[in-house]
Formats: C-alpha cells, structure tokens, sequence
C-alpha cells in the first residue's frame, strides 16, 4: 500500500498539472494577503468600492462619478465582476472586492504559463518561467488592488494568449476580439501598453526576418481593428480619456487636438510597416555582408547594442560580466536617490528599501543577461520585440517627463517579458541556457553534455543543483519582500482599517453631507467620497506638516482652492505615524521621532474632535492604541470673531 501511495505522489510530482495549479494558487495567495489582513487596500479604493456601489444599487454600466479624477466609471468591467457576484453571494461589496479582484491577478498568471507554453513549446520551461512571473514585485503589488488594472492586467495576458492561437487558426478571431474588448473596458492603460506591445512585435519579427511573415496580413487586420475600437471607445464613451491621455499638444500657438494624435498613429503606422522595415531589412543584409567580422571597436560597440541582427551565441563569462555590470548600474542608480527625489514620483529611495530590492536587482540582471538567448529560442523574436515596445516608451516617457505615463508604470508591464528572460540567464550562467541537461536526474553525479550547433556545454552535477537553490532563493526572496520594499520607501502606506470604516460610517449617520466638506489624505478622502461626502480633493496640502493656523488658514478657508470652507478632518494611526499620502508625488509627515508638533495642533482650537474609534490592542512602539481614527470639527465661530479680528484678516477679501 505504501510503496502505491509513493508512486501516485511521484507520479503527481511529475504532473506538470499539479504544479501550475499548485503557481497559481500561491500566485493568488500573495496577492491577496493585503486584503485578508486589513479590511480594505489601496489608496484608490475608496473611488472604485463608491462606483461600485453605484452599479450594484442602480444597474447602470456607466454610473455618474463625481470624486477625484475622472474617467474611472467608464471602464465597467471591475464594478461589473464585484457588483454580480455580490449580488449572487450576497456578501457586501466592501467585504467582497478586496478580496475576489486579486484572484484575478493571480490568474493572470495562469493564462501566462499557456502563452508562454504557446511561444516557446516547452512545458517545463514555461513553468520555470511562471514560477517568476508569479512572484515578480511589481506586477504581485499592482494586481493585490481591487481596481480596474488588475483586470486590464488579466484581460491583456488574456489576449496575448489568444492573439497567438489566432495566428495559427483564424477561428480564434471571434474569442480574441471578446478578451480585447473586455481589456479595452477593464483599464485605459494596460490596453496602451497592449496596443504598442503588438505594434513592437509586428513590427521587430518582420524587421529581422527577409521577408513578411506568414502572419503579418492577420496581424496588421487585428491591430487595425484594435485600434479602430481603441480610439472609438475613448472618443465615444470614455471621453475624459479622449481628452487627457491622448491630449493635443500646441506648436507656436496653434493647438492640434485629439484628432491629430491619431491621425498621426496611423501614418506612423503606415510608415514604419510600408517603408521602414524594408530599409531595416537593407541595413540588416548590409550588415551582415560588409561588417560580419569586423574589428572595428566603434562599429563592434553600434553592433553589440544593434537589436535587428542575430549575435553570436555568448560565452558564459560574458553573461556573468554582463550580470555583475547591470546589477552595479542599477544599484549605483538607486543610491543616486537616496539622495535626490525621483522627478515624476516625488520620493527618493531609503537605504532600507534598497536591501528589500536587492533580490528583484538580481532578477533583473539575469533577465537581461538572458536576452541573447532569445535569439536561438522558439519564437524569440516575439518576445524581443515586446520588451523592445515596452523599453522604448519608457525611454521616452522618461525623457519626455510624460506625467499621463509615467515611467514607472511600464515596470509592471515589462514584469511578464523579464520573468522568461530571468529564466534563460540563470541557464545561461549556472547550466545551459535552453535547458537540455537541467531537467536530468539529480541524483545522477555523472557530468551532463549538452550539445549544441555552437559547440558542446559541460554541466556538472553540482551545477545543476547550485542553480535550483539560486532560484529557490530568489523565488522565496522576491516573496518575501514584495510588500516590505513598498512599505520601506516610507511614500505611502495603503492600508485602511476598521477603524477608518467604523469612523467613516460614523461620519455618514452623522453629519450632513450637503453641507460638509471633509479633508484627510488621498486614502480615507476617496472612502468618504464614496459614502457621498464632498471632499478638499487632495488640494489641503500644507495643514498636515504645519504647526501653527497662521500657515494654513487659507487651506482651511478654501483660498485659492477648488473647494469650500473645510467642515471636518479625518485623521488615523497611519497618518499620524507613517505617512500622509496627499496625492501622487506629493507626500507629508505629521510626526518622526522627536516630532509630533503637527498632529498635537489637532488638540487646540480650531479644531474640536467629534468622534474617535479606536482598537483595544495597544501598539508597543507608540505605546497607543494599535489602530484608530478621528473626526475633528473646525470651529469656524472661532476662527471667524476671535482668530481672523486678531489678525485683522476679513474673510470676504
């Protein structure tokens, strides 16, 4: 009976089945412990629970939304998913959205192991490379929010897995155009990266091939289409989009609309199918017939960084120079802030937070001394020219200071292409590259060859088992820090807690929403939007780090503001102790270790505290009560016949 059991569990070992199911289901795990550890997550919660509410209460797709920022009611398809299954469960949206949304950001990663396997043909590498994906930072973060990118995030590996079975059988057009349609309504942003992911590799695949490929017609069809429905559905229905994400721009005073912008997408589309890739292709055959073995160091250098011609296959010291010079760089680029702010986030990185990174460092160095071998994979050329879309516009985001995209948000989107080529760099440093003697038997002390047409590779035994505790390591290691690094970098802190629920329900028994006007950060500010209250919109700014009324009177009174006098401020343990996110790059301290001077503000007039909730653990650093949040009244009698008649300051000026 034993010696049966051992040879199903081994047998279940050897199931690729069992361990994409056991990937996904820590990929679901991970990111869903935000949501199982506090009662809400994410500082734009607030705006996605209220709209919501909003669908699950009245039925309509498109509900009015009137809070912070715009366009968000527009891309239904988050509100939908939690609105009907709240509406079968019966469980209510708060309790449910937290925590169903990350679901699918965790099979997000189950859709990526088909299209990986799909690529490249290989089963045991497209696990190996799922198991990354599973835990790579950015993308584990970003997906762990109840918000539209979490569904965008799964709808696009969605239909970059159907776009490929569409290549090789048209019958698959029908289901591809469904997914890009429910991508195009889930998130404007992963659908522009969706957009120019195609376009990149379109576009490189025929660059680095003599001729069109067999695919190209169906392709240049589907991305016409695409991006026909793209435009369409901003112009048409998300109109905010329409107007800021591809806004005009002005040239000596004359402004060029909208319109301009994709007039101007189509002829560069038009440009670089009809007549760039012929040219590139002429370079590329020039290249190769005058410079094949050229010793030229200036023309060896323009060649190494070419991307359109095959290089040669690499030498395992090159890759492990490769690793160490990109793991300095990017180090050597993180102290650089430390000191100074990044320009388009607004904080600088803490020595702390640069350790928890040091394991997604690492990654990233593999991954990019991995990118040669794509060359000699199956459908390599796809994957290159992915990363090529998504590096490029990073680039120019960055130069550009482009603050609709901002650079940092292609990281979660170029986790998927480093996650596979992470996987060959490790092979390609510790065993082989493609893996041909990985997968043999461990227990085996016998040397591995592999052959390959560049010759034959020598893998010895303990190579192999150094490389599965390298990814062991880097796998528990990226797990690990994937929250803290966030946390660490001391910029926000997306937590809500009961507390805040408790208080802002509070808030909506009693007080008068019609005649209220609530400031807090950008975190609890979008819950009390969402339960119907006006808001500052993140425009009080200097009320949180001042001292003294005199500094921030004119927040208080709403000069110069797009809001009326502030009625009530709400305030938590997280403000208090850890940060006070106002808005994107922009972010205040109330207190530090020798500090609090601007929470104990809070105590006198003009401010009176109406309601407290508070948890009966006690938090053993501050010695306070573990979590808690406050309402406070301004007392504008006070700051209207004693405050303002003393600096002689008439209110109507």
């Amino acid at each position: 009976m034993k010696s049966i059991n051992y040879s199903k569990f081994k047998a279940l070992l050897k199931n690729w089945v069992f361990w994409l199911i056991l990937i996904t289901g820590c990929a679901i795990i991970i990111r869903s412990i935000p949501a199982w550890l506090n009662v809400a997550w994410g500082c734009d919660f607030g705006i996605y629970y209220g709209i919501t509410k909003s669908v699950a209460q009245s039925g309509v797709i498109f509900p009015p939304y009137i809070g912070w920022g715009s366009s968000y009611n527009y891309f239904p398809v988050l509100f939908s998913v939690n609105a009907f299954f709240s509406w079968i469960t019966g469980i209510e949206i708060l309790t449910l959205m937290p925590k169903l949304t990350p679901i699918f950001g965790g099979l997000a990663v189950l859709v990526f192991y088909f299209f990986t396997n799909q690529l490249i043909e290989n089963k045991k590498i497209a696990l190996l490379c799922t198991l990354f994906f599973a835990f790579m930072p950015f993308h584990v973060y970003q997906t762990s929010h109840a918000s539209p990118l979490t569904m965008g995030h799964f709808f696009m590996m969605l239909s970059l897995y159907i776009f490929l079975k569409y290549r090789k059988n048209v019958k698959y057009f029908f289901p591809l155009l469904v997914s890009t349609i429910l991508l195009v309504m889930s998130h404007h942003l992963s659908t522009y990266f969706y957009l120019i992911s195609l376009i990149g590799i379109v576009f490189v695949e025929n660059v680095c091939s003599n001729e069109n490929t067999t695919t190209f017609k169906k392709d240049i069809i589907y991305i016409l289409i695409t991006s026909i429905f793209i435009f369409s559905y901003w112009a048409f229905i998300a109109k905010p989009v329409y107007e800021n994400f591809i806004s005009g721009f002005s040239v000596g005073g004359i402004r060029f609309e909208s319109i301009f912008i994709i007039i101007i997408f189509y002829l560069f589309l038009i440009f670089i199918f009809l007549f760039v890739i012929k040219y590139i292709r002429r370079l590329n055959s020039y290249i190769s017939n005058h410079y094949k073995n050229e010793k030229s160091n200036l023309i060896r250098l323009f060649l190494l960084f070419y991307p359109f011609i095959k290089k040669k296959w690499p030498s395992r010291r090159s890759r492990i120079f490769l690793f160490l010079i990109v793991l300095i760089v990017i180090l050597g680029g993180m102290l650089l802030f430390t000191n100074l702010e990044m320009p388009w986030v607004g904080f600088a990185f803490t020595y702390v937070s640069i350790i928890y990174a040091l394991p997604l460092m690492v990654a990233i160095a593999f991954g990019v001394a991995g990118n040669r071998y794509i060359w000699y994979i199956k459908n390599g050329i796809f994957i290159r020219g992915w990363l090529i879309a998504l590096v490029v516009s990073f680039f120019l985001m960055l130069i550009t200071n482009n603050i609709i995209i901002f650079p940092h948000r292609h990281l979660e989107y170029i986790m998927a292409p480093l996650a596979i080529l992470i996987v060959y760099g490790i092979g390609g440093i510790f065993s082989d590259p493609l893996y041909k003697g990985f997968f043999k038997q461990l227990k085996s002390k016998k040397d591995v060859i592999v052959t390959y047409t560049t010759g034959k590779i020598k893998i010895p035994q303990k190579n192999r088992f150094i490389q599965i505790c390298i990814i062991l390591i880097l796998i528990l290691s990226l797990a690990s820090t994937t929250y803290v690094v966030h946390k660490a970098l001391n910029a926000s802190d997306e937590r809500i807690t009961a507390e805040a629920i408790y208080t802002i329900e509070w808030m909506s028994e009693n007080l008068d929403k019609n005649n209220s006007m609530i400031a807090s950060d950008h975190r609890l500010a979008r819950m009390a939007e969402a339960e119907g209250f006006n808001t500052t919109k993140d425009e009080t700014i200097e009320i949180w780090e001042s001292e003294k009324l005199d500094e921030f009177i004119f927040e208080l009174i709403g000069i110069g503001k797009n809001h009326s006098r502030i009625t009530h401020i709400i305030i938590d343990d997280i403000m208090k102790n850890d940060v006070v996110h106002v808005h994107f790059g922009e972010i205040k301290y109330m207190t530090n270790e020798t500090w609090t001077a601007a929470y104990d503000k809070f105590k006198n007039e003009p401010f009176e505290i109406v309601y407290r909730n508070e948890t009966i653990d006690i938090d053993p650093i501050t010695l306070e009560p573990l979590h808690w949040a406050e309402v406070y009244r301004v007392n504008w009698t006070y700051i209207e016949e004693i405050y303002l008649p003393s600096i002689k300051y008439n209110i109507s000026q």
